[in-house]
Order: C-alpha cells, then sequence, then structure tokens
C-alpha cells in the first residue's frame, strides 16, 4: 500500500493507495487513468493518473490543474517507477504550497 499521509490537500479521488510499494510491471491492470486527484484552496488540483491505461509501457503522469483548466497545467512531471511517483507528487505539493503564496 501507498501511504498519502504527506498529502496536505483534500484527497477526492483515490486509487493510488492501493497500490503495492512493487515495480509496476506486477500490477499492470490497476495503473489507470484516474488515481488520485487532491483539492487545495484557490480552485487548484493535484491529478495523478497512469497514461496510457492498463499499459506497461505507459508512465505515471502528475499535472497541477488550475480552475479545472486541464489544457493548460500549471506544473507536470511524469514517472516511471513509485518511488519517484511519490517524489513528484511531493514536488507537485510544494508547486501549489508556493504558487498559493504568491497570490
Amino acid at each position: 500500500m501507498i501511504d498519502l499521509k504527506f498529502i496536505r490537500g483534500n484527497i477526492a479521488h483515490d486509487d493510488l493507495s492501493s497500490l503495492e510499494k512493487k515495480d509496476v510491471k506486477y500490477q499492470i491492470d490497476s495503473l489507470k487513468e484516474d488515481l488520485l486527484q487532491v483539492e487545495y484552496p484557490a480552485s487548484l488540483l493535484l491529478d495523478a493518473g497512469w497514461y496510457p491505461s492498463c499499459s506497461a509501457a505507459g508512465f505515471f503522469q502528475i499535472r497541477v490543474i488550475e480552475n479545472y483548466n486541464w489544457d493548460a497545467p500549471l506544473y507536470s512531471s511524469t514517472s516511471k517507477t513509485i518511488p519517484s511517483l511519490i517524489t513528484e507528487l511531493s514536488l507537485a505539493q510544494n508547486f501549489i504550497e508556493n504558487h498559493q503564496k504568491a497570490y
């Protein structure tokens, strides 16, 4: 199981924490586009998913979205492993907090 205690926003959707902390190739059937969505003040979302769904050739995509403008993410990164996904989620969360301080 993936521990999401480090997330400081409101988790609106979570299929990510049910994944195992093992190589993604052993859990391809659980990797889908909608894994995690976290809500923050100022209409900010942290979104994570696997693209394309259930594909061994896929990757995690982490995005920060403002005002539901999915076509222009404020922040975007990718990852191929669970450990680097956790790192990228932390970086995205830090981006959100810095963005909120700027306004």
